[in-house]
């Protein structure tokens, strides 16, 4: 008798009958959850890239912190200009030995008017400050808080010239580009 639910060649049975159907069904599987998590990602992701980023017309946390720090008269962009050439000072430590100083440095400011004031007087600014920084300590200026010292105190010997000459102190900051202490 004949079995009609196998068919045989050599009489040995066809090993791709039963396999095949299941291999298509694999197949059918795994693209179906392909396109599954392809449509997940394209659902999900601007969820989850608005939750890691911020849209770009939302103002970010920092930008608002720095904008209320800003003073009020902060309404245009910053301007600078370098106190050029480098000044150099002498002075003296607490031993007695001679020391120099080569200082390289820019005025920040936001109304071109000072900035154009502070190139117009530069050689008195300049004058004042190898005069004032003639007579800081070597021990002091060696550290984070005397060079910041220095800073406001440069700050504020610009300010004085610019109230006495154009009437309006509106230099905001003094920042060292170049600084050599021997």
């Amino acid at each position: 008798m004949a079995d009609t639910d196998t068919a045989t060649v050599d009489g040995q049975p066809e090993a791709d009958a039963a396999p095949a159907s299941g291999g298509l069904i694999k197949k059918l599987m795994i693209g179906g959850g392909a396109v599954a998590l392809l449509a997940a990602g394209l659902f999900a992701g601007p969820v989850v890239q608005n939750m890691l980023a911020p849209a770009a017309d939302e103002p970010l946390a920092e930008e608002a912190a720095e904008a209320v720090a800003r003073p009020a008269n902060a309404g245009g962009p910053e301007l600078y200009t370098g106190l050029h050439p480098a000044m150099v000072v002498n002075f003296r430590d607490a031993v007695g030995d001679q020391h120099f100083m080569q200082i390289e440095m820019e005025v920040m400011a936001r109304d071109q008017d000072v900035i154009d004031a502070v190139k117009d007087h530069t050689p008195l600014i300049r004058n004042n400050l190898i005069l004032l920084y003639g007579g800081v300590s070597y021990e002091h200026i060696t550290t984070r808080a005397g060079k910041e010292q220095m800073l406001a105190d440069g700050l504020k010997e610009i300010q004085d010239v610019l109230t006495a000459r154009i009437g309006k102190p509106n230099v905001e900051a003094l920042y060292f580009t170049s600084l050599i202490i021997q």
